[in-house]
């Protein structure tokens, strides 16, 4: 084999259909169960809608695939694989599924995310779509998706463009989602740039807050990013951002209640490791630590304490450490831990973890004893 070599893998993968999913900007998507891994994926077909653009919606939908293939955001829906067949025009996508609803189906429970959270949310998921100079084009509820464990994702590409210099202001509007009032640019020159985008992400949180306002942080940033003159509306969503982040450093005080439930977690469990071992890490995907504490939480609800104390470890860090097996940490501790974290919105998570490791981090660390030079 030489460089340049092209290798083809003839292969073939065993999928089984399981259901419909909807259609989307370049074609119909439907769930199957790959039988090696036993995962689900959402695989897309492209179907033209109209016989006379074939053409042209089969470049939207290869265009598509170089922009998810070209991204990586945890909000963002993560694409698998493609399957082109350009002779035939047809083609197939094969992405993550979002096992979830449309924004506008999501209801807050007053346990997990509220609406500023999935806010902070999408305004990210955009940003970063901004840094890598991509319009999505096609902003409306069926397209934010809210999974199981309350994370946004954005979905389907099918009308989403790379800018270069040359198109910057030279995109046509593609909507699927009508809106009642048009931004000004669109008015008057039929242009789609980032400050439209910006326009039709500030009237979908409009619509879908219009009766559960009330909790919501960032009214004032809708109001400006729904400016029908772009001089008056945000530039970006990076100065979004910006501002989101203002909003959030301005909550970061927690209550008397709130430092007391971290403080009893954070004593157990550093009390209670006597060291690490080389290679240790800590766990930084808050899903998963909330995860592991609910199981811990429901395999001990009949105890007054904590029976195992390295369950209660793994939920914070992997690899080795040493600890001590007294049982002595109550219940009542993790309970309200978890209780604590749930209640709050991202920012505040992500401060409480950050102090747990520091805390954490003042724990001797001892190297292995026979460590392999490699």
């Amino acid at each position: 084999m030489n460089n340049g070599d092209v290798i083809t893998f003839n292969s073939k993968k065993a999928f089984t259909y399981i259901k419909p999913l909807g259609s989307g900007g370049t074609g119909d998507t439907h769930l199957f169960l790959d039988e090696t891994t036993g995962i689900q994926f959402a695989i897309k077909k492209y179907v033209p809608k109209d016989p006379q653009f074939t053409d042209e919606d089969y470049r939207r939908f290869v265009d598509e695939i170089i922009i998810l293939f070209n991204i990586s955001h945890p909000n963002i829906v993560r694409i698998y694989n493609y399957y082109l067949f350009p002779e035939a025009k047809t083609g197939y996508l094969q992405m993550e599924y979002v096992d979830g609803v449309s924004i506008d189906k999501f209801e807050p429970d007053g346990w997990g995310k509220d609406w500023n959270a999935i806010f902070s949310e999408v305004i990210s998921a955009f940003e970063y779509l901004e840094q890598h100079n991509i319009l999505h084009r096609d902003i409306r509820p069926a397209n934010i998706l809210i999974d199981r464990n309350e994370n946004v994702k954005i979905i389907d590409f099918g009308f989403g463009k790379k800018l270069s210099n040359t198109t910057k202001n030279q995109n046509s509007i593609l909507l699927n989602w009508p809106a009642t009032e048009m931004p000004y640019e669109v008015q008057s020159k039929q242009e789609y740039d980032e400050q439209t985008e910006i326009y039709f992400v500030g009237v979908l949180f409009k619509h879908i807050l219009k009766d559960d306002s009330a909790d919501f942080r960032f009214q004032h940033i809708l109001e400006k990013m729904t400016k029908v003159n772009p001089s008056q509306r945000y530039t970006s969503f990076h100065e979004i951002a910006s501002d989101v982040s203002v909003g959030v450093l301005g909550e970061i005080n927690f209550t008397d209640d709130q430092k007391d439930s971290y403080r009893c977690l954070a004593d157990a469990l550093s009390s209670h490791i006597t060291c690490f071992i080389a290679k240790y890490s800590p766990i930084t995907d808050i899903s998963v630590i909330l995860s592991k504490l609910s199981e811990l939480i429901r395999c001990s609800s009949l105890e007054n304490y904590i029976q195992d104390n390295s369950r209660l470890i793994n939920c914070f860090v992997t690899g080795g450490y040493k600890y001590k097996s007294r049982t002595d940490i109550r219940f009542q501790i993790v309970a309200d831990f978890y209780e604590l974290i749930i209640s709050l919105p991202p920012s505040k998570q992500k401060i409480i973890f950050d102090n747990i490791y520091e805390r954490l981090s003042a724990i001797d660390v001892q190297p292995m004893d026979d460590e392999l030079p490699f």
